[in-house]
């Protein structure tokens, strides 16, 4: 019933129906006067008013078709505005609480530490309480990020030294996660305009690398070519265990679905980030093992 009507409301449904309807009028009327008026004076003068009330119909039927067209869709932008900010204040809700729970329980689990008797697997079951706590803080709050990355206007883009904040992004990661190789490849003195919020999205493929890495000390490697006739590619490549097949099908097509969905947050922020400052973002494998993210900038 609703694709009905929408398919019914569309512009080709509309132009459709506006050359049936000024067809039919044009050789309907033409045919008419050809038959009832013999005068040759008087029918040029009957076709120059038909033309006037052809036009003036005309209008009349694409204001009718605008106007409710334009109703239409006044009522639709008024249920999203309605929808965004219902759910924004949801997010909020949820984002407070969750943040605050997840406070409680990690703060049980330090005073159980100190009560319970000092074994490896009471260590280990409390390690893993606080581990998955501080999973579902983050998560609350890569979420928020996504949120205002998605529903946020970019602020326009801006001249962005690509090698200084290269260097600058793996120097940071670096220092937060000492354990970790982050090797880069960068050219000197890449400048390009494209959005500031780039440096966001570095920053959460160079976490992605590290902590979804199955080894000890993982390895990272940056690199960027600025002689590609499409722009600047960067490269992110980890040795990790790979991003799974379905989580790559759902960043491919871009639809969640209960049967394919990404728990990768954080490529979701890289991607909606590189789209919107009208660059491309691909997953690849990486060999002989891992992950390999290519961003091109334009």
């Amino acid at each position: 019933m609703i694709e009905r009507s929408v398919v019914a409301r569309s512009p080709a449904a509309i132009a459709a129906t506006y050359a049936v309807i000024g067809t039919l009028w044009i050789l309907g009327s033409d045919l008419l006067i050809y038959a009832l008026v013999e005068n040759l004076g008087l029918a040029i003068s009957v076709q120059v008013v038909k033309g006037w009330v052809f036009v003036l119909g005309s209008s009349v039927l694409l204001y009718g078709l605008v106007s409710f067209r334009q109703r239409d869709l006044e009522r639709t932008n008024e249920r999203l505005d309605r929808a965004l900010q219902q759910t924004s204040i949801l997010q909020r809700i949820i984002r407070h609480n969750l943040r605050n729970t997840c406070n409680i329980i990690r703060g049980n689990a330090d005073l159980l530490a100190d009560d319970l008797p000092d074994d490896d697997g009471t260590a280990h079951r409390l390690e893993t309480i606080r581990t998955e706590t501080d999973r579902l803080v983050e998560l609350s709050e890569k979420t928020h990020l996504l949120r205002d990355v998605v529903l946020g206007e970019s602020s326009g883009t801006q001249r962005v030294n690509l090698s200084q904040l290269l260097e600058l992004r793996a120097e940071q990661a670096r220092n937060r996660y000492p354990d970790a190789t982050i090797r880069t490849d960068v050219p000197d003195g890449v400048v390009r305009e494209t959005d500031p919020r780039l440096e966001t999205a570095i920053d959460e493929l160079l976490e992605n690398a590290v902590e979804h890495n199955d080894v000890a000390e993982p390895a990272v490697d940056v690199a960027m070519d600025a002689d590609g006739a499409d722009g600047v590619t960067i490269c992110v490549s980890d040795t990790g265990p790979g991003l799974p097949e379905i989580e790559r099908t759902v960043f491919q097509e871009g639809i969640e679905t209960p049967m394919a969905h990404s728990e990768g947050v954080g490529l979701w922020v890289t991607q909606t980030i590189l789209l919107k400052a009208g660059g491309t973002f691909t997953i690849e494998d990486n060999e002989p093992r891992g992950t390999t993210v290519r961003l091109v900038i334009p």
